[in-house]
């Protein structure tokens, strides 16, 4: 799936995956960094069979990615006066591609010697469906046929299937001043949606492998986040119109839910030790649980975006959790081949744990080398106009203007309405990127 996701973006983008959050005022928010440590972890350890749930470190990842996407859309709408679908796409391809492309390639020379033509034939097909982001739908029609190399890839389809469309549709939508006023209710529809659709199919008789991996079912912790960002933009920058006037109090609410933040975070870590198995006809987890855990993943992530309370965010924003956050797109992009074969070797002789914590050391060591080698230097060498700063493109190329009409924002960085600090919904880098994925 959420990117995330470092250089710099001259305040542009946010990536789950190793960017850094930032506040209004451009400060450093490494507690989201923390989440992105536990929902990567999560996965690792459920790939060594060693948490049950993990696999609902996707959620968490999910949430996370369309609260930073959406969140810097919106302000770069406010700050720029368009939405350039053109940079954000090239911001993405930039994050993302290179460290992927170097983790596709490496698997080429151990494939050919050793594995058989089977298995050759087999990463081809998998990694041109990863190489296309298509990785989530291969998964749904045939799921046993996931690969070694690519079993995981498939949340990364998920996502960019998202970023394809949701960028258009909020452009779409901020055209008219009505819709984009309604734009909470629109997201609360569609999540509905999904959750409907998701019953129908398992009334139909689908799988629990079809709910898991498919777009149209997963799309709603996503829309979740999407759902946070606005709540959470909305509240800092008011609106001038009388109908939304009471959006003034939506900040006071959100300090307060924000202090619920670690009785969520506790829940979601106990369902990520207790969750059920992916096997077999749909669970309670897909008549609900899913949006169930993206609710509470919105909760943690509000009370890390507000630093609330204190010994929370100091908690999620301590020296590793937030290094482990900021290599978290290439930790998870190098863990599946290494618990791969850690399951297979290193288990029968050692057991399990121990065998993860060597798969850990391993997996930690390859994804500093692709974050330090790779993503950062590109970070920093892309091209000026990815970061969607000084002049307005041309209309008509994948840009929006405000009409006249619509209500406009201020063009300075937003500023918290309460006295302690906030924190936005960006990053230093990147776009958001969960690297998440069972």
């Amino acid at each position: 799936m959420l990117e995330n996701l470092t250089a710099a973006t001259r305040g542009e983008s946010a990536q789950p995956a190793g960017n850094t959050p930032r506040t209004p005022s451009g400060g450093h928010n490494p507690a989201l960094d923390g989440l992105r440590a536990l929902a990567v972890l999560t996965v690792f350890f459920h790939h060594m069979g060693l948490v049950p749930g993990g696999y609902l470190g996707v959620d968490l990842f999910l949430v996370l990615s369309g609260f930073l996407i959406t969140g810097l859309l919106l302000a770069e709408r406010d700050r720029e006066g368009w939405i350039s679908l053109r940079a954000f796409w090239a911001r993405r391809a930039f994050r993302l591609l290179p460290a992927f492309y170097i983790f596709v390639a490496a698997g080429i020379p151990l494939v050919l010697l050793f594995k058989d033509a089977d298995d050759q034939w087999q990463f081809l097909r998998n990694g041109l469906a990863a190489v296309f982001y298509v990785a989530n739908i291969q998964r749904t029609l045939n799921p046993p046929d996931s690969g070694a190399w690519f079993g995981h890839v498939w949340t990364l389809s998920l996502e960019e299937q998202f970023y394809l469309v949701w960028p258009i549709a909020l452009v779409a939508i901020c055209r008219n001043g009505r819709l984009r006023r309604c734009l909470p209710e629109i997201l609360i529809s569609l999540v509905i949606i999904v959750l409907i659709w998701r019953e129908v199919l398992i009334s139909t008789g689908a799988s629990n492998l079809r709910i898991y991996y498919a777009p149209d079912t997963r799309f709603d912790s996503l829309l979740v986040g999407c759902l946070l960002a606005v709540w959470r933009y909305d509240s800092l920058r008011g609106w001038a119109s009388p109908r939304h006037a009471a959006r003034a109090t939506a900040d006071a609410i959100l300090r307060r839910v924000a202090f619920f933040s670690p009785v969520a975070l506790v829940a979601i870590v106990v369902l990520f030790a207790t969750g059920p198995d992916l096997v077999g006809r749909p669970t309670w987890m897909a008549r609900g649980g899913y949006l169930l855990v993206a609710v509470l993943a919105a909760v943690a992530i509000l009370g890390a975006d507000q630093r609330r309370p204190g010994w929370y965010y100091r908690m999620l924003s301590c020296r590793p959790a937030s290094w482990v956050g900021r290599i978290s797109y290439s930790l998870y992009l190098w863990h599946f081949p290494v618990t791969g074969v850690a399951n297979d070797s290193l288990v029968p002789r050692y057991g399990r744990v121990p065998s993860a914590g060597a798969a850990l050391v391993v997996s930690l060591g390859l994804a500093s080398a692709s974050y330090y080698l790779v993503e950062r230097p590109v970070q920093r060498r892309r091209p000026a106009w990815v970061n969607a700063r000084g002049t307005a493109p041309r209309k008509g190329r994948g840009t929006f203007t405000p009409p006249a009409a619509a209500p406009r924002l201020a063009t300075t960085q937003p500023r918290a309405m309460s006295p302690r600090p906030t924190s936005a919904p960006m990053t230093a880098g990147g776009e958001s990127v969960p690297p998440a994925g069972s």
